[in-house]
């Protein structure tokens, strides 16, 4: 039986070559990786225009490239593609209803980073008169997939940066007791608006600073963890922000891109946790964190941020994002929203829960979605 074996042989060895393939694809940096994605299309090198402009919006850095394709079938297999690398690197990707307009407008996140993409079409060149080409079958977008009619799935929604006034309190009291709210330390309203919220029947978390990669230029605040410290340090500074917060059940990062992906720093961050048998909920302001790893390693439930509500704060675009949520947790199971305690957040949320049953999405407590 040789030939079975050099059979098995080369397919073992076809699959090791697919799979380190695809590793490399998505180890490789993402924007050469789109770069590679789009000349693959037939875009123009020469006519990519990348980082025109890079705006710091709310906390992201967002960063606009312009592409244009031959064809429009050329673009809907670049957004098949993006479609693709988004989902192995757990990116947001917010792709527009009309695939035919002449140019289209989407947004790829990375968490304290977002690609605004502008995919136009190349202007209709003047050609010597040619024989009519045959007809050909233009390829449509692959439809998105749709969760079962009967789809049920459960989200949690927890609004950051409360704390720093009480004009909300009132407004934020009323929303459903399932909604958490992350509570900033060491500000004039703190300790106050974590009471008030608690006797209000919400869930308190301590929306801890941490360092980001800009640091000192984007200061994350008071009582901030910085990857410089030392263990006594860093845990004293756990502890007095814990104290800060009255009811906490857990943490999740405010800020966070450099602090939340060096693993020394998160592993003594969840040793205070442990000790204090509370949990953590990674805000993922970066890809490359290691928060969730450091919170198993020590016993911490944990759990992360799949969709941020409010990066745009505008009641459309937060609207949007909570139908994505909804329609993650039904094809998911189980899905957390981030958003902030703003006016326009809190508006939105006032008037759409409500409803958000009969979209098939059940809202509960965050500590309900961490293990």
């Amino acid at each position: 039986m040789p030939w079975i074996i050099v059979a098995a042989a080369v397919l073992i060895a076809v699959t090791v070559f697919f799979v380190r393939s695809r590793t490399d694809a998505v180890n490789s940096p993402i924007e050469d990786r789109m770069l590679e994605l789009a000349t693959e299309r037939g875009a123009a090198r020469e006519t990519i225009v990348i980082d025109d402009p890079i705006e710091k919006v709310d906390g992201v850095f967002v960063r606009t490239w312009r592409f244009s394709f031959p064809s429009q079938a050329a673009r809907e297999g670049f957004l098949g593609d993006l479609q693709i690398e988004g989902a192995a690197r757990m990116a947001e990707l917010l792709i527009p209803d009309d695939l035919g307009a002449p140019e289209l407008s989407l947004r790829m996140g990375f968490g304290s980073e977002a690609f605004d993409l502008r995919l136009g079409l190349d202007e209709p060149r003047t050609a010597a008169a040619a024989p009519a080409p045959e007809p050909t079958v233009v390829p449509t977008a692959t439809p998105r997939p749709q969760p079962p009619a009967n789809a049920r799935g459960r989200l949690a929604i927890l609004l950051d940066d409360a704390g720093q006034n009480d004009g909300l309190v009132a407004a934020a009291s009323a929303l459903p007791a399932e909604i958490g709210i992350a509570v900033l330390p060491f500000l004039p309203k703190s300790a106050e608006t974590a009471t008030a919220l608690y006797k209000a029947g919400h869930e308190i978390w301590l929306h801890l600073p941490m360092e980001p990669q800009n640091y000192p230029k984007n200061d994350p605040g008071p009582g901030a963890i910085l990857v410089s410290m030392s263990t006594d340090e860093l845990r004293t500074t756990v502890h007095s922000a814990l104290n800060n917060i009255p009811h906490a059940v857990g943490v999740n990062n405010h800020m966070g891109s450099k602090a939340t992906a060096d693993l020394k720093t998160m592993t003594w961050i969840m040793q205070e946790l442990s000790i204090r048998n509370m949990a953590f909920i990674d805000s993922r302001t970066t890809i490359r964190t290691v928060a969730e790893e450091a919170a198993r390693a020590q016993g911490v439930p944990t759990n992360r941020r799949h969709v941020f509500l409010d990066n745009e704060r505008s009641a459309s675009a937060i609207r949007k994002q909570l139908q994505e949520a909804v329609y993650r947790s039904r094809m998911e199971g189980e899905i957390i929203a981030i958003g902030h305690l703003a006016p326009v957040t809190v508006e939105v949320l006032t008037a759409d829960l409500p409803g958000l049953s009969k979209r098939g999405a059940d809202l509960v407590s965050p500590s309900d979605l961490v293990r």
